[in-house]
């Protein structure tokens, strides 16, 4: 399991990943700054005519790099098994003396813990850098962060983020996958907006996380995995 885990590392380019992995949560940081600086004003009147905000900047920027991650995990999905099905090259893996469903497994396991490690870098950027901004520009809110639930919460997000996965082997088209991860990232977003999103409850977090987790599983991917 180890050396396969090491033969799939060597064909990702990490470096060039946390290189656009800073570049984005920057962009999401400054653009979470400044949609606030639009929503907020003194006495809690929006600028702009709209009600005020109801989410802090820290909970805004949560929601944007989580719906860019689950994006992000669609690309890994799709350079890392879907194209590769496409294109017949995995057949050359197949070769190997494992078990297909092993090879399989090992590119979702990695996957799985490249996009967590993602989710984490970027909840720490984030929560640093907006803490930093605060100081400084009174429109710009965080919030205390429970350590427990955002863990929750983005190991679900992760876990939904491999639905694509069962639609991109279904039409053996990584656009297709690319396509439903924007419609699931967009879900999420939505559903994790407000204290009363679902996506903010630990517990229905779990639950849609192990539901996603369920699809790639099932018998008719399985089959699509294994023929």
């Amino acid at each position: 399991m180890q050396n396969l885990v090491k033969l799939e590392l060597k064909r990702v380019s990490l470096k060039s990943h946390f290189i656009s992995l800073l570049a984005a949560n920057v962009v999401i940081t400054l653009l979470s700054a400044f949609t606030s600086s639009l929503l907020s004003a003194d006495g809690g009147v929006a600028v702009t005519g709209l009600p005020p905000a109801q989410l802090d900047t820290l909970t805004l920027a949560t929601m944007l790099v989580r719906a860019m991650l689950i994006v992000w995990e669609a690309v890994l999905i799709s350079a890392f098994i879907v194209e590769e099905y496409r294109s017949k090259t995995i057949n050359l893996l197949f070769t190997y003396p494992v078990q297909r469903g092993k090879l399989i497994a090992v590119k979702i396991i990695l996957i799985c813990g490249i996009m967590l490690l993602f989710h984490g870098l970027s909840g720490i950027f984030q929560y640093a850098c907006l803490s930093f901004i605060s100081q400084y520009f009174p429109f710009v809110t965080t919030s205390p962060a429970n350590l427990m639930t955002q863990a929750i919460t983005a190991l679900s997000a992760v876990l939904m983020g491999l639905l694509p996965l069962y639609i991109g082997m279904i039409k053996k088209s990584t656009i297709a996958t690319i396509v439903s991860s924007f419609a699931l990232a967009a879900i999420v977003s939505n559903s994790q907006g407000s204290s009363a999103g679902l996506m903010s409850i630990p517990i229905a977090a779990i639950v849609f996380g192990m539901m996603a987790q369920a699809f790639p599983q099932s018998p008719s991917a399985k089959w699509f995995l294994l023929t």
